[in-house]
């Protein structure tokens, strides 16, 4: 019988507390198990902790999915840290939504990875299962990360992860086609952007892909333009104020006006709406820029951008924060030496490396200049608004519980078959009721 995941959180928090008082012994274990070969020495500081001792480390990711792309990182990453060492690395991969199971059975198990690549709002839920190690201090001294891309790193006022591979999602939008409809500037308020969209709706295209980067990704930026958050800051319940029941509501309305159909969703690896040009706006993170330029959409005649705006010209628009984060599990052996490289993988050389591949936003913009980071247009879209960039997903310690069933909800209301109040209940009661049952 499947455990539910909040009952194998709490076996979860009690295994790791016990897995913490075990004296370290035993063979070393393969990658499989995501446990640690047990030879840790005494070292004076984390900084050259590789310096001192041996033994073998195991990382998880869901970052890379490819064989040449875990390849690379292994001939880049890894062996530019470890080689010559007595220490080696293990890197397990895995699919985004495998991992929070992966996380969790493994904490379970007292075999969590040395090293984790946990998405970001993940680390309130962690710590809460007591599963990270606090970072030190002085990690990111000299690292130049840009503190607005610092969301969810902390809890409280400690340090459990550090960014790493990030996203900025902006509105994205076919400068052409705006310009033969006779539109000369971005919308400045969510009525705009929906009479816009009305607009722009023609037989062979619609005017806003509400599904384009994720309806769950698009109902947390609205959220966030009706002035809420999913979560306040302390990690408890906050979209059940009125503002989760609006920013649903504004989608169905999209739907309904004809601007998007969830009947259209792209599935079986098909490329989104905006990329088959069926689309003339839509939510984009810089992950989409390679699949753009070959489509020959990736300049100015044909795609601009815009934060997605507010409900009212006299606030803020928004722009969502989302990505993988660096972690080191409380349960390693070697902690030390797990810290110096994660401050390695945030290095210059290193990071931009690891980033490139993706995609993804560098939480530090000085690698950017110079590299072919450079000439991707959303990512540089993204930075110039990160001022914007109050939305993100997770945040709270029943994120895990919530986060499977949100897209179902929200489909659910989209498709008429339940009201929006009904909805935003639902997902309330699931947090609710995991905040309740504690760890």
């Amino acid at each position: 019988m499947r455990l539910q995941r909040r009952g194998l959180l709490a076996w979860a928090g009690a295994a790791a507390a016990a897995a913490t008082l075990s004296a370290c012994g035993g063979k070393s274990s393969s990658s499989s198990t995501l446990s640690s070969a047990c030879t840790p020495s005494p070292t004076p500081t984390w900084q050259d902790a590789k310096s001192h001792g041996s033994g073998r480390l195991n990382m998880l990711s869901a970052l890379y999915q490819d064989q040449a792309s875990q390849d690379s990182y292994a001939n880049n990453m890894l062996t530019g840290f470890f080689a010559g060492t007595g220490y080696s690395l293990a890197a397990t991969y895995t699919s985004l939504d495998k991992l929070p199971d992966k996380v969790i059975t493994s904490l379970a198990a007292g075999k969590l990875a040395d090293v984790l690549m946990p998405g970001q709002g993940w680390v309130p839920v962690l710590e809460r299962q007591n599963a990270l190690a606090e970072m030190p201090a002085d990690i990111t001294d000299g690292l130049n990360l840009d503190q607005r891309l610092m969301t969810g790193c902390y809890w409280g006022d400690k340090l459990f992860a550090l960014p790493y591979a990030l996203d900025l999602t902006v509105i994205g939008y076919r400068t052409d086609v705006l310009a033969d409809a006779g539109i000369s500037a971005p919308p400045r308020t969510l009525d705009e952007l929906r009479e816009m969209a009305k607009q722009l709706n023609a037989p062979d295209h619609g005017g806003f892909d509400v599904f384009g980067a994720g309806v769950v990704h698009l109902w947390a930026m609205l959220v966030g333009s009706y002035g809420g958050s999913l979560f306040t800051p302390k990690g408890g319940l906050a979209f059940n104020d009125g503002t989760g029941v609006k920013a649903l509501d504004y989608i169905i309305g999209l739907v309904k006006d004809g601007t998007a159909d969830p009947a259209k969703i792209p599935t079986g690896g098909a490329q989104p709406l905006f990329i088959q040009q069926k689309t003339a706006m839509s939510p984009m993170s810089s992950t989409l820029w390679p699949a753009l330029r070959r489509s020959h959409l990736d300049d100015e005649g044909h795609l601009n951008f815009f934060p997605l705006p507010p409900d009212q010209a006299s606030k803020d628009p928004v722009v969502l924060q989302t990505g993988t984060q660096l972690a080191v599990s409380r349960q390693s052996q070697f902690k030390e030496v797990a810290f110096q490289f994660c401050q390695y993988a945030l290095q210059s050389q290193p990071l931009l490396s690891a980033v490139s591949m993706l995609p993804a936003v560098p939480p530090r913009s000085d690698v950017i200049a110079g590299s072919q980071l450079a000439g991707n247009r959303v990512m540089s879209a993204g930075l110039a608004n990160v001022k914007y960039a109050t939305a993100s997903l997770g945040g709270c310690p029943a994120w895990l519980d919530l986060e499977p069933v949100i897209e179902g909800q929200l489909m659910a209301a989209i498709r008429g078959q339940q009201s929006s109040d009904m909805t935003v209940g639902n997902l309330a009661k699931v947090v609710s009721d995991s905040l309740s049952r504690g760890a």
